[in-house]
């Protein structure tokens, strides 16, 4: 029980450390007019690596930075994230989910949705505060998706990594590679 308590707020730590690192790329490529928006890269490790009564608020405290940083109504990404990892929890369950591209097939449409979801939001409710237009959200989704898909085969990598400092791997996780 512990060790999965620990293991919640290293996780914590690896999303925090991958939204300020996409925040700082985002500030340096967003003066080329390009923004990466990456939520689905979030719920994956704690879906791998907890159960739900600690991957849900993980994933939701993971929503609430998300939301903070990109000024996203308060609440939208937690909820987002968490549903994906009720989701994606069911799903890993039924396949080997240590095969990098059947997770892909989890995360490309999970970012697609929430991606489509904000857009339609901002249209709806920002009174044309936020000027995103068609034309530059198609750029941004074709952007992020490529982006997606050598973060989403890193990250899961990478908080392996850092579980793996604390001596966090559950067991026969290392031999389900």
């Amino acid at each position: 029980m512990q060790k999965q308590n620990k293991t919640v707020f290293v996780l914590l730590g690896v999303n925090l450390v991958t939204i300020i690192l996409l925040g700082s790329l985002n500030s340096t490529i967003g003066q080329q007019g390009v923004f990466l928006y990456l939520p689905a890269l979030f719920f994956l490790p704690g879906v791998l690596y907890l159960d739900n009564s600690r991957g849900i608020p993980l994933a939701f405290v993971t929503g609430l930075l998300i939301d903070q940083q990109i000024e996203t109504p308060f609440g939208f990404h937690a909820f987002a994230l968490s549903f994906f990892h009720l989701i994606g929890s069911n799903w890993v369950r039924g396949v080997n989910y240590r095969r990098d591209f059947v997770t892909l097939s989890l995360q490309l449409p999970a970012n697609l949705l929430v991606f489509v979801l904000w857009f339609v939001w901002i249209k709806l409710f920002e009174n044309g505060q936020m000027q995103w237009t068609l034309g530059r959200w198609f750029i941004d989704l074709i952007a992020s998706t490529l982006v997606l898909v050598p973060l989403a085969l890193w990250m899961p990598r990478f908080a392996e990594s850092a579980l793996g400092i604390f001596q966090l791997i559950p067991e026969g996780r290392e031999e389900a590679r």
